[in-house]
């Protein structure tokens, strides 16, 4: 695997779209791609370090800058903005982690200055990052180079006039190792402890500054016409809610130091090939798709959490949109590709959950409802972290009312649904019996007391706002109540295997009180909830919706822009709909319908929906390809994997789009693979699209690692570890034992 993205154009309006396309992280760590020669309100994420904000509860803080560099050759500054550049060059190597920059300006007195550099967040010590560069000057010179630890950085809040910061700095304090800066987060929950320092060889002399803007290694160095000088900054980040880490920090620096970039490189790319090792995937036929596709793994690999005090985030380790949440989008989105790569990952994600299911008990009792609601947005805590209102101007006069705190309802169901689906890949026997169990029962609690006994319909579900968000207060969402029913059966057979097996699945039943009466009523519950109507086998979105103002679209188009002034105003008046709603519930519970059904559906809905939210064209690339659809498949593919490469929503900059690259795996995986999981066997049903020869990819699948070729006539699948699996293509069962590899052999399409 080689794959590179370089930039050639230097555009300050276009760095914020940069800084994201080009962050580094490793899980820990989040690296904006800005260049760091030049000033930028960004800092530093660091996963799960967050502060009380307002409006917002909680947010991921903007944490210390600390790859910033300043070069002064001369007294006059080595910058983009200030002299004349002469050449610019970003290269984004995502085999290997590595970010590149080519530099050369001419500064105002004539001196040519040439700056390259490589910059890493180290995958395996996950509080090292390094920035290691080049100087070259085309005259005789002094050179200055300032180093800092930036403790002015600040949040963008709700306007851009309004910047927040979210720590205190308690500590700064150099020593011969380097330079440190200690800051706690404004609810002192959060002790961030960052050591940096600059190292060359030769003649350097050496000071430091300390001031309000944070404290500051200076360089000054003589330089040579046309000799290169070489300089490694070393920045150890280490976040806890303990304190006094101070020393760990600079014995890590030490560490660093003493190892020398070589070594530490050598590890990070020996890293980077294991994790290529499990998630690479060939695309023989379409380059674009194959680097799209690789482009977005990288980056939602990137934000893989080193632990279970978080999850993945709506906009990765890579900005401040959404404020560093959690929504639906990990679960339902995100998680199966990691189920299947990553495993052991996905289990830490999903005891995020687990670890916050008190807080969620806690918010359906605030509710007043039973058992466990899972909050829309969630932050550090697992409380609903969804703002009520946002202000529109500087004095509140205006404001959009937000309410999909309040009724979006539906993200309970979705993480009962991945629970599930995680044990289907893995059969992790000790998750579920322990903690996952434990999450479907009491979300199925949930639905049986949010749900009301209506003589007509049945069970319904009052005023919620399903997937699609252009209507709000609706009364039976039909993705809402078919994934409640869903987590309704779910918790009835799990209960019925947990008194079956006994031991730790029959001990979490008695610890949470289930018992059989409760289990019956969940049951009279699925059986009777009420499902929307049908009219000519196409299901309506809600009660009502067949009755709006009809308005279609074509569905290749993206956004709201396409629509009349008229229309954007009175959106939920119409049945234009935000993105994949009763789709995208096909697509999850397919096993429920037929194909002909799907099709009216998709049929219908399709030239209905804006795709407004980029969590819309996965579903629907997905079905579209179940359906042979393969035109508009492909390019809700491509336009998926290239989302914030070309910035498709124009808003690239505010962080990655990391459900969207979960959904690009999922489009390739159950839509033009076809692989699905029926029990314990995995079926593969080829519908690669015509220019596309084979996919070959690597997943887990209940513990068996398996490589699969597969052709639209043709599937080849091996186990490369010591476990067996069960396959089955064209109609042909076969049971592939470790070491063993067969072909399995079809017609082409």
């Amino acid at each position: 695997m080689k794959y590179s993205f370089k930039f050639k154009e230097y555009d300050p309006k276009i760095e914020g779209i940069y800084g994201t396309i080009l962050t580094l992280g490793n899980g820990h760590i989040g690296i904006r791609g800005e260049i760091e020669l030049e000033p930028t309100i960004y800092g530093t994420t660091i996963a799960g370090v967050y502060d009380y904000a307002p409006y917002f509860y909680r947010e991921i803080i903007n944490a210390p800058r600390v790859i910033g560099i300043q070069a002064l050759f001369n007294g006059e500054p080595i910058c983009l903005s200030g002299q004349k550049l002469l050449n610019y060059e970003r290269e984004l190597d995502i085999e290997d982690a590595t970010l590149k920059t080519f530099v050369s300006v001419k500064t105002q007195s004539g001196a040519k200055i040439d700056y390259e550099s490589i910059r890493i967040v180290h995958g395996k010590r996950k509080n090292l990052a390094i920035l290691k560069f080049k100087i070259k000057a085309d005259r005789d010179g002094l050179l200055t180079l300032i180093s800092p630890i930036e403790t002015d950085v600040a949040n963008p809040s709700y306007r851009n006039e309004i910047m927040i910061k979210h720590y205190n700095v308690e500590e700064l304090e150099e020593s011969k190792k380097g330079i440190y800066a200690g800051v706690r987060t404004l609810d002192g929950k959060y002790k961030i402890e960052i050591a940096s320092s600059l190292v060359s060889e030769g003649n350097i002399k050496r000071t430091v500054v300390k001031n309000t803007k944070g404290i500051t290694e200076i360089l000054n160095v003589k330089i040579e016409k046309g000799k290169t000088y070489e300089f490694i900054k070393y920045i150890v980040i280490i976040s806890s809610e303990d304190s006094n880490l101070k020393d760990k920090a600079f014995q890590e620096i030490e560490e660093a130091r003493a190892l020398g970039f070589d070594k530490l490189y050598k590890e990070h790319k020996e890293y980077w090939e294991k994790i290529w090792e499990k998630a690479n995937i060939e695309i023989d036929g379409d380059d674009q798709a194959e680097k799209g596709l690789k482009f977005s793994l990288f980056h939602l690999i990137q934000s893989m959490p080193k632990d279970s005090k978080i999850s993945l985030t709506a906009r990765g380790i890579h900005g401040f949109g959404y404020r560093g949440h959690v929504f639906w989008d990990t679960e339902i989105y995100a998680l199966p590709f990691f189920m299947a790569v990553f495993p052991e990952k996905t289990r830490e994600m999903l005891m995020y959950r687990y670890n916050n299911l008190d807080a969620a008990r806690e918010n359906a009792k605030l509710n007043g409802y039973k058992g466990a609601q899972f909050p829309w947005e969630s932050a550090d805590d697992g409380y609903e972290a969804t703002p009520p209102l946002i202000p529109l101007d500087m004095i509140g006069k205006g404001v959009v009312r937000i309410y999909t705190g309040e009724e979006e309802h539906h993200i309970t169901a979705d993480i009962a649904y991945a629970v599930e689906l995680y044990y289907k890949f893995t059969n992790d026997d000790d998750f579920m019996s322990k903690y996952g169990l434990e999450i479907i029962l009491e979300t199925a609690r949930f639905w049986a007391s949010r749900v009301e006994y209506d003589k007509e319909k049945g069970y319904v579900i009052k005023k919620v706002i399903g997937p699609d968000e252009y209507h709000e207060h609706v009364n039976n969402n039909f993705f809402t109540n078919l994934m409640a029913k869903y987590n309704l059966i779910l918790a009835a057979e799990y209960y019925r295997k947990a008194k079956e097996l006994g031991g730790d699945w029959l001990e979490t039943v008695k610890r949470i009180g289930v018992n059989e009466e409760e289990v019956m009523k969940w049951l009279e519950i699925a059986e009777k909830i009420y499902i929307p109507r049908q009219v000519n086998g196409v299901f309506e979105q809600f009660d009502g919706y067949f009755d709006l103002m009809d308005y279609t679209i074509d569905p290749y188009g993206i956004g709201e822009n396409r629509l009349p002034e008229e229309v954007k105003r009175n959106l939920g008046k119409t049945k234009l709909i935000k993105q994949a709603d009763v789709i995208a519930a096909q697509y999850l519970l397919k096993e429920q319908f037929d194909l002909e059904t799907i099709k009216k559906n998709f049929d219908y809905y399709v030239v209905r929906t804006t795709h407004a939210s980029s969590l819309s064209m996965p579903a629907y690339s997905i079905v579209a390809s179940w359906l042979g659809y393969e035109d508009l498949a492909y390019d809700y593919f491509i336009k998926c994997a290239f989302i914030d490469l070309h910035n498709i929503y124009g808003n690239t900059q505010d962080g990655f789009h990391l459900a969207t690259a979960g959904g690009v795996w999922q489009i390739l995986f159950r839509g033009f693979c076809g692989i699905e999981i029926k029990g314990d066997t995995l079926k593969i049903t080829p519908r690669l699209p015509q220019k596309w020869r084979s996919v070959k990819l690597k997943f887990f699948f209940k513990g068996a690692l398996l490589s699969l070729e597969i052709k639209n006539d043709e599937v080849k699948a091996k186990v490369i570890n010591d476990k067996s699996a069960k396959i089955s293509a064209f109609s042909k069962d076969v049971l592939l034992k470790p070491g063993e590899e067969i072909i399995l052999r079809g017609e082409a399409r």
